[in-house]
């Protein structure tokens, strides 16, 4: 019973360590084969002395310590050899193993024969010693070998510890089967009472050993097991486990967390078919797909790499599933709920091609649609610019700018067709990419004006602004830089016509445009290389006809170009910023020269709306009327109706202030701008210039353009009854002169009195008009 007892518990122990052997690595893998063996051949040893005890052969018997202690040392060593191939590679490694341990069983049992001593004739019967040899090793190859194939399953352990049992028990039984005593009357006593109780103290002592240590083993998986059960428990990821036979091994609660099932529905013992089947039901697969993920997880788990990816449920959960393949057979199944990086990745990503106010396409998402358009063949540029989005920030605050923004976004792609992509490339800059007709092409920018025009309701505000767009088709060969650039140029153009409408690019824009950067970079030197000359127009007083003054004209004396005339530069000067420095230089010099002339002569000087911006445009005037020792009332500054219209606070804080310094202010081509009678009121005029187009109609066609002729008359009654001075530019004939004259003109120029003059013909008329000893008469 002893024996049979030391045997169950070692056979029990054994197949423990032994997996564990098995899974383990390196050093740690001799360590526990170390422990094994000694286990595995202590007991083996424990056994067979035990019930080699228990045998009454009714003889006196003794044992031989030292063959003894040697079947001790052949057991462990047999058994460490045995393990160590079983823990190797190859299906058949774990029996071949086996059967080594099952050898070393056999050698100790007949070497420990050997030390047996018993008083008569020893004999063998060879078929059962041939029987045992045979039980025994292929019992404990079937046992390491059942070990390892089912080491996953709860019976598998079971079985192997039974196996092993058996190979011992057999070898016993059937070894002393073949066992025979002839006895022999010997006189005096064989056997010797030290030696046999020591044998049983040292048998005692190793069953003790073995006994424990298998609860010692039993402890530690016990609490092994408790440990990695809470693990599992408390994961946040699911894990699940498959032996080579496609049994679940292992399973945590959150796999079923993760798939929606009810607790309990996944059970270890399960085949693959009804763990998937249970999954399948829950996510709504039919056979087909049921039968196509079976065979997916077959296919994973015979590959020798690690398979990844992700399943989108109906619940909108995104699963990142992981398939390790185990050496030995079968594959752990990790799954990771990934829902919330995934969708964060997906904000990511929109925020980096979208633009966050509007929800368009931003410009990193243009440049790449381009590209794309351009490869797979013909595309179009829309550039759309807002007009007057500024003065809504300015008066009605950022906020109603960016809900305007929003709102207009929104019109924006109403109008458009599913493969037609609109952007926002910064500000109130907009875009819209698209391959189509030309008449689809210009519909689109119609819409698109038309809804930009609508009034928007934002916060109690009815908010009105426009758009102008620019219109680019690119060529062969053009990239989206060049794309882009004949965008931009045909919204340059559509904005200089006249706004809220839109321009095709046209063949010669980009070379203009060439041309007017070249002659941009000149200008920026023009001042500094003393380029520019300042001409003189006569002004003179009617009805006498008296010279009064000079309207200063700044000319750009080109080294190539020659005489550059105002148009043809002045709009660059405002565009690229030189305007200011270029506008220091006229006031400079028109003070200078007017400091020149006999008083009261006076001077007038043109100023952009750019530079009634600047705060340092009234100092400008102080300093250069202070340098020159010039009185402010022979300077005149003109000044355009649109420049009124603009920044409208900003300028009469400017103009009051030029008022302040005793300067007079003229409004320059009254009639042809917005002619809001309120600028006269509100910017207190002292001059109206008459537009030249108007003073045509006043000649000797008058008849022809009879509303034109009446405008004359009404601006010239109106300023006279507000005490403002009267201008009319572009005097050509006689009959246009003797008209202005009778409707009561203040002032004239034109060519008819005076084409434009250089420093020294100034000094030439001048000269004249102080020799005269009476006022100053033109013979026409």
């Amino acid at each position: 019973m002893i024996a049979a007892v030391i045997c169950g518990s070692g056979s029990w122990a054994m197949v423990r360590l032994f997996l564990r052997a098995a899974t383990a690595r390196s050093m740690e893998k001799v360590a526990w084969i170390m422990l094994a063996a000694f286990v595995t051949g202590a007991s083996i040893w424990c056994t067979h002395f035990v019930a080699m005890l228990g045998y009454e052969p009714r003889l006196p018997i003794s044992f031989d310590p030292v063959l003894t202690m040697v079947s001790l040392l052949i057991a462990m060593a047999g058994s460490a050899l045995g393990f160590l191939a079983a823990t190797g590679r190859g299906g058949a490694a774990p029996a071949f193993g086996g059967a080594i341990v099952g050898l070393s069983i056999v050698v100790m049992h007949y070497i420990g024969m050997l030390a047996y001593r018993v008083q008569g004739i020893v004999t063998w019967d060879r078929s059962f010693m041939i029987a045992s040899i045979i039980l025994a090793c292929v019992l404990a190859a079937a046992a390491l070998d059942t070990a390892r194939r089912l080491e996953r399953e709860s019976m598998g352990s079971h079985g192997a510890t039974a196996l092993f049992f058996l190979s011992i028990i057999s070898l016993h039984f059937t070894g002393m089967t073949a066992f025979q005593v002839t006895p022999m009357l010997v006189d005096g006593s064989f056997s010797d009472p030290d030696a046999m109780r020591a044998l049983a103290v040292s048998v005692a002592s190793v069953g003790l050993i073995i006994v424990c240590s298998g609860f010692a083993c039993s402890f530690i998986d016990t609490k092994a097991r408790a440990t990695a059960a809470d693990a599992l428990a408390n994961m946040s990821n699911g894990l699940a486990m498959l032996s080579p036979g496609g049994v679940l091994t292992l399973v945590n609660e959150r796999v079923g967390q993760l798939f929606g099932l009810t607790p309990g529905a996944l059970k270890t013992g399960m085949s693959l078919r009804d763990f998937l089947s249970t999954i399948g039901e829950r996510s709504g697969w039919d056979e087909e797909r049921l039968a196509r993920v079976i065979e997916n997880h077959h296919a994973w788990m015979r590959k020798d790499t690690v398979t990844r990816l992700e399943q989108n449920l109906a619940s909108g959960v995104v699963l990142s599933i992981v398939c390790q393949p185990v050496p030995r057979g079968g594959a752990i199944l990790t799954y990771e709920d990934v829902t919330q990086m995934r969708n964060g990745q997906k904000t990511i990503a929109h925020m980096a091609f979208h633009d966050a106010l509007t929800g368009l396409k931003n410009r990193r998402m243009f440049a790449e649609s381009v590209v794309d358009f351009l490869e797979r063949g013909e595309v179009t540029m829309l550039s759309i610019d807002l007009d007057r989005f500024k003065k809504v920030n300015d008066l009605l605050g950022h906020t109603v700018g960016d809900e305007l923004l929003h709102k207009l976004s929104a019109r924006l792609e109403s109008c458009l067709r599913p493969d037609e992509l609109a952007f926002r490339l910064g500000g109130d800059e907009l875009a819209v990419l698209l391959r189509a007709p030309s008449e689809r092409i210009a519909a689109l920018a119609q819409d698109i004006i038309i809804q930009a025009a609508l009034p928007f309701d934002i916060a109690g505000h009815a908010v009105t602004v426009g758009c102008t767009i620019g219109i680019a088709t690119a060529a062969p060969g053009d990239d989206a830089m060049v794309l882009q650039q004949k965008a931009d140029l045909a919204l340059y153009s559509a904005k200089t016509a006249g706004r809220n409408r839109f321009e095709v690019y046209q063949d010669g824009m980009r070379e203009q445009e060439v041309d007017k950067r070249a002659l941009e970079q000149d200008l920026s030197l023009a001042v500094s290389l003393g380029q520019f000359e300042l001409w003189y127009q006569p002004l003179y007083s009617l009805p006498g006809r008296m010279l009064c003054g000079f309207e200063s004209l700044i000319r750009w004396r080109h080294p190539v170009r020659g005489l550059v005339p105002p148009v043809d530069f002045i709009p660059l000067a405002e565009r690229s910023g030189l305007i200011a420095e270029i506008g220091a230089w006229v006031i400079e010099e028109a003070c200078r020269q007017a400091s020149l002339w006999p008083a009261p002569l006076y001077v007038s000087v043109n100023v952009s709306a750019l530079q009634l911006r600047s705060a340092t445009l009234p100092a400008e005037f102080a300093q250069a009327l202070a340098r020159h020792r010039l009185s402010p009332s022979r300077i005149e500054i003109e000044i355009t109706e649109t420049a009124m219209v603009e920044h409208s606070d900003q300028i009469a804080m400017t103009l009051t202030s030029l008022r302040a310094l005793g300067l007079r202010i003229a409004m320059d081509d009254f009639g042809t701008g917005y002619s809001s009678l309120a600028h006269l009121r509100e910017f207190k005029i002292d001059r109206l210039k008459i537009d030249r187009s108007f003073v045509a109609a006043s000649g000797e066609d008058a008849g022809e353009d009879v509303g034109s002729a009446a405008i004359v008359r009404a601006v010239l009654s109106m300023a006279r009854e507000l005490g403002i001075d009267t201008t009319a530019e572009g005097i050509e004939d006689e009959t246009q002169l003797q008209r202005l004259t009778e409707l009561g003109c203040g002032t004239a120029q034109g060519y008819l009195l005076g084409r434009p003059l250089d420093e020294r013909a100034v000094e030439a008329l001048l000269r004249e008009h102080v020799e005269a000893t009476a006022p100053l008469l033109i013979a026409v």
